[in-house]
């Protein structure tokens, strides 16, 4: 028997095995399942990422007018700044000091940037991280380095409260994983049988994605698992692991193609069969995502393929 259970990045096929659990009243063919929608709690308010990318701007257009001054007024007041071998200035006295001597030494100097990650970290906190490309003068190399900027937002406005240049030798995979951060939140599959519930998290330092799912059978709990998702540096891919509490886990590789991830997975059932299966996840909207799996292998047993399912975010639990 088998559950669609939505596991974003990663299907536990282990559950193509599961004993005794059937979903019924599926959609007529062609038409997914639907959901309330609600908003990623990483996800920044429109007006509050318009207001950072200006402070971003900002400071590029400070610094290549060398304007110490102007930089120093992006931080908080008591705001820090450090380079990637740990030296660390901190208010804006001192960080306008420091500029103010890189533009006496390179009088020529231009700054370009990259913005790859900007998320929300709190209600008034939130994390960008990027690329920026120096050039000290005409025709001399160009010096790349990443960094990470916390942004506070203090009497409705937004400032740098730290701002790190990343050591060369930095985890390579923040930019690849950081195309994943719309999965961060609360998700919903539901049918008129079986409710299935996942919810994504970033661990503390951004280097894995945390998933707990939870599958119900008439309003009890039936199956539950986790999953980790992360940045292989070896291979240079995505990779992913799922657990199940049958006993089941598998596997599983990425692959991006526009708006859809493709998911290669191989996994072990609770019997001990190995399972094998693709995964697509398209996205359909901020909110929405149409999951479907194909190709499935359980033992020498193929199935039939999974019906397309649309998931969407969890509405908020009523206060």
């Amino acid at each position: 028997m088998q559950i669609a259970i939505f596991i974003v990045g990663v299907i536990t096929v282990a559950l193509a095995a599961t004993q005794g659990i059937t979903q019924d009243a599926q959609p007529p063919a062609g038409q997914p399942k639907t959901a309330s929608p609600t908003h990623s709690v990483r996800t920044l308010a429109p007006e509050d990422e318009k207001a950072i990318r200006q402070v971003v701007d900002e400071f590029i257009k400070s610094y290549n007018n060398h304007d110490a001054h102007a930089i120093a007024g992006l931080f908080t007041v008591d705001g820090m700044a450090a380079d990637d071998e740990g030296n660390v200035v901190r208010g804006r006295k001192e960080i306008e000091r420091v500029f103010a001597t890189v533009f006496k030494d390179h009088p020529q100097t231009k700054m370009t940037n990259t913005i790859e990650s900007l998320r929300r970290a709190g209600p008034a906190e939130a994390v960008e991280t990027g690329t920026t490309t120096v050039v000290n003068a005409p025709n001399s190399p160009a010096d790349k380095s990443r960094y990470r900027v916390i942004h506070v937002k203090q009497n409705g406005q937004w400032r740098m409260a730290a701002a790190t240049e990343l050591p060369d030798d930095t985890w390579g995979g923040e930019a690849a994983l950081a195309q994943l951060e719309g999965l961060i939140g609360d998700w919903v599959d539901e049918s008129p049988d079986v409710l299935v519930l996942t919810s994504y998290r970033w661990t503390d330092n951004h280097r894995f994605i945390l998933g707990n799912f939870t599958a119900q059978i008439g309003g009890k709990p039936a199956m539950t698992g986790s999953v980790r998702i992360g940045w292989d540096p070896l291979k240079k891919t995505i990779r992913s692991w799922t657990f199940d509490s049958e006993g089941g886990f598998a596997e599983a590789t990425w692959s991006r193609h526009g708006n859809t991830w493709v998911e290669k997975l191989n996994g072990v059932t609770r019997n001990g069969k190995t399972a094998t299966a693709t995964r697509t996840m398209t996205q359909v909207g901020k909110d929405r995502m149409i999951l479907q799996t194909v190709d499935r292998v359980v033992g020498d047993e193929k199935m039939a393929d999974g019906e397309k399912i649309l998931v969407v975010r969890r509405p908020p639990e009523p206060k």
